[in-house]
């Protein structure tokens, strides 16, 4: 994990950006298993990315929709390929 100075975190277009502090409600048993791997004063961090990974996925799907809509469907060994590729193979 990489360590931030504190009161700022990278934001997705590479410009810091300042934290905010806001108060989530989560199930005890994803508290528990965050803690686990980082300790409770990493949790944050750990928290601020995975939300930002999630983002990422929301905003490809959205292009995938997009992309699709204009294109069609992807045939399944287009597919295949991009597994593939996903992979490193």
């Amino acid at each position: 994990m990489v360590k931030r100075k504190r009161g700022h975190a990278e934001a997705t277009d590479g410009v810091h950006d300042v934290t905010v502090r806001k108060t989530v409600t989560m199930r005890s048993s994803i508290v528990r298993r965050v803690e686990a791997r980082t300790g409770a004063r990493d949790f944050s961090a750990y928290v601020d990315g995975a939300v930002a990974r999630a983002l990422a996925m929301d905003d490809a799907l959205e292009i995938l929709a997009e992309a699709e809509g204009r294109l069609g469907p992807v045939s399944d060994e287009a597919m295949v390929e991009a597994e593939r590729a996903w992979r490193g193979e």
